[in-house]
């Protein structure tokens, strides 16, 4: 009877650590490629994440009824279908959502020009919905699972405890994953194994579950692109071509000419050969004259003899390969995404990362601006694109880079006659006047302000971009050489000033593509519709007349928005890089451990230290500026970092585990906070108009509100 009880404890046990690290590891999955492949949802913030949290939440209240792992695979095996497309169907080409979605005027997005028919976006929003209802179904089984072993756990803290260092394995492992530069094929062949796992140790053994796993994997395999080299960094997907010159009369394709690298779908970067020697071999394609145009080379007409270059978005190393054609001394190059840094160094024709005089550092443009030592003689915003950063929160990888903070650390590192040269795609009027009066209050003068009206060919640059000019030393429009380039910038150049009326962006406000402080309609929208799709199913599948448990929602609501505040915060000081994402909310959920620890030892520490405790640690972070740890560095700097973002979990855990130790139904808190983290979620856009800090208020609020609904009856006596 000892050894039927020990090995029933001991299978609770793997249940619970198995079916957590499933639902984290899955839901990362979710959030990378379907924001990927379905590019809309990368800038709809936390949409897939609060979706995930609601179908698990969801299943924690039905922990009662028996768990259905056929759901899990039917549902992912349709919501695979859908997003791979493996028999390329045109109606069911998901990526059009992006078009039909992306194009209001208030909040455009990167590559979208136009807005789409009322018709277009009602079918999107839809689907939309389609997508958001499988993602709630994939989950209702596992958080059934995890919903019932936790509430049948005799130990509740070491049960929790299980859930959260499961977690931490789903985490890790896909985080493993991506720095390996893994497929979609590889990461659902993973999910599969897991899943497999899953079933053995809860005894829901399925040949029909292990076959709709199967089939999954080989749906993500056939939809993948064929004939194109394909490679899935730790930001985005990357699809390398070598296209045909369209100015060669015999469409011929020349070796090491011209490589494309698309971006998640989207044109993305170019590799060009704009040697000299090689444009005069091929002068059937190439003009030298509109070559001399690029904005390339035109960079170097406005600070000549530069020693020390500094260029931030460096990509492939077309601003390095101009650097070197141009005698720069020291180029230092900054690159976040390791497989653009490595194409370039494959790739490039020019070959300029094989040069001794190029510095390549593969890490976040802004980190790298807090820790540089200057002088350079010119510092080069190259065309840093709008990306999606990550989605656990609304900010893009370039939204740093174009705030007030971040020009006036680039300042600092400029030499006494420095230029400070930005290149930027603005697709709006308002975007260029933004950056037009971030530049002006920096340096207390206008920029010079360029419409480039390059009309070469695409084996030059990208033409038509904004180019503002600034710096200690910068040239005014009398002093441009009195050449060929500089009769095309005057040519170019804004001769009246941006009246700049859109508010500046701030590191508090970082939001460069939304023109007012609102919540975008775009948003409002896909919330409705997620709102929408909660009530139905919580009615549906749980019933009028269940409840949610306050005190565990707002506790719920608080965490997630926390978290979410913790990345963008830890952002400022390390960059927007993915081992930062994962170190951070590796570090809320050992804050949580620690809590669990702590409880465990002292489990009648009174409300009110703990209370307290949490109250001045949220004081603490809406007080304490950031700043402060920059006198720190490396490892000392993460950890202190990390422990002072993290701090106010650690309270909020020790308050959660103390009623969750005494909650008689389980289950139902566990539900109960989960579907408080989708509220906290969606709430996390107030920050388009309040800013960043002022979230933390909020934070605060829930916790107090938390703790007043605290029931006595969940109290550890």
């Amino acid at each position: 009877m000892q050894d039927g009880n020990s090995k029933s404890s001991w299978r609770r046990d793997a249940e619970i650590f198995v079916v957590s690290a499933l639902i984290l590891y899955l839901e990362l999955i979710l959030i990378r490629w379907i924001g990927t492949e379905v590019r809309i949802f990368a800038y709809l913030g936390n949409l897939i994440l609060v979706a995930c949290f609601f179908g698990t939440g969801l299943g924690c209240y039905r922990a009662a009824r028996p768990a259905s792992l056929m759901q899990l695979g039917i549902c992912l095996l349709f919501l695979t279908g859908l997003v791979a497309n493996p028999l390329h169907l045109e109606f069911l080409n998901l990526k059009k959502l992006t078009d039909w979605l992306a194009g209001f005027e208030e909040s455009p997005m990167w590559g979208m020009l136009f807005i789409a028919p009322h018709s277009r976006v009602a079918i999107a929003l839809v689907a939309v919905g389609a997508l958001l209802s499988l993602t709630i179904f994939i989950f209702v089984p596992t958080g059934q699972i995890l919903g019932r072993a936790l509430g049948e756990h005799p130990r509740a803290i070491w049960g929790y405890s299980i859930n959260i260092a499961g977690s931490l394995t789903g985490i890790w492992l896909f985080t493993a994953l991506s720095w390996c530069q893994t497929t979609p094929v590889e990461w659902f062949g993973i999910l599969a194994l897991l899943a497999i796992v899953l079933a053995s140790v809860t005894g829901r053994q399925s040949w029909w579950f292990m076959v709709t796993l199967g089939i999954t994997v080989c749906s993500v395999w056939i939809g993948q692109p064929r004939g194109v080299r394909t490679i899935w960094s730790p930001y985005q997907k990357l699809e390398v071509r070598q296209p045909f010159l369209v100015d060669s009369p015999k469409q011929e394709k020349l070796a090491g000419a011209v490589y494309t690298i698309t971006a998640n779908g989207t044109g993305y970067q170019l590799m060009l050969n704009l040697a000299d020697d090689f444009l005069r071999t091929h002068p059937r394609l190439y003009n030298l004259e509109q070559a001399r145009l690029s904005h390339y080379n035109l960079a170097f007409q406005f600070k000549p003899g530069i020693q020390r270059l500094l260029i931030l978005g460096a990509g492939a190393g077309n601003n390095a390969a101009a650097a070197l054609r141009h005698g720069v001394e020291q180029i230092d190059c900054v690159e976040i995404d390791p497989a653009i840094y490595a194409l370039g160094k494959e790739l490039h024709p020019e070959r300029p990362y094989d040069s001794t005089r190029v510095h390549v550092h593969v890490t976040d443009a802004r980190a790298f601006l807090k820790s540089a030592t200057g002088s350079y003689d010119m510092i080069w915003f190259a065309l840093l694109d709008a990306q999606p950063g990550t989605s656990y929160n609304n900010r893009q990888v370039d939204h740093y880079m174009y705030t007030l903070q971040s020009f006036q650390e680039a300042r600092r590192l400029l030499a006494p006659d420095g230029v400070l040269l930005v290149n930027f795609a603005s697709r709006r009027e308002w975007i260029s006047e933004r950056l037009y009066g971030l530049l002006q209050q920096v340096f207390g003068r206008p920029p010079l302000a360029f419409l480039m009206k390059f009309n070469g060919s695409a084996e030059y640059g990208p033409p038509g971009e904004l180019t503002l000019v600034t710096g200690n030393g910068a040239p005014t429009w009398q002093n441009l050489p009195a050449n060929l380039e500089g009769e095309y910038l005057r040519s170019c150049l804004l001769q009246s000033e941006f009246p700049v009326t859109t508010r500046i962006t701030t590191d508090d406000w970082p939001y460069l593509y939304l023109r007012y402080a609102k919540i975008p309609r775009l948003h409002y929208l896909t919330a409705l519709c997620l709102l929408g799709i909660v009530l139905l199913f919580f009615r549906w599948t749980v019933g009028a007349s269940a409840r949610s448990d306050g005190h565990y929602f707002f506790l719920g609501a608080a965490f997630l928005l926390l978290e979410v505040q913790t990345v963008s915060r830890a952002t400022l000081l390390f960059g927007m890089t993915w081992v930062v994402n994962a170190i951070v909310i590796s570090a809320v959920l050992v804050m949580i451990l620690l809590a669990n620890l702590v409880a465990a030892r002292w489990s009648k520490l009174p409300v009110w230290m703990i209370g307290t405790g949490l109250l001045a640690t949220i004081a603490a972070l809406a007080l304490v500026p950031l700043d402060s740890f920059n006198v720190l560095t490396g490892v000392m700097k993460l950890m202190a970092a990390s422990a002072f973002l993290t701090a106010p979990v650690f309270f909020a855990g020790l308050i959660f585990i103390q009623s969750f130790a005494g909650c008689a139904t389980k289950s139902q808190a566990l539900g109960s906070n989960l579907i408080g983290a989708l509220a906290g979620g969606l709430l996390q856009s107030l920050s388009f108009m309040t800013g960043i800090r002022a979230l933390i208020l909020l934070v605060g609020a829930f916790y107090l509100i938390a703790l007043w609904l605290r029931p006595v009856r969940h109290r550890v006596s």
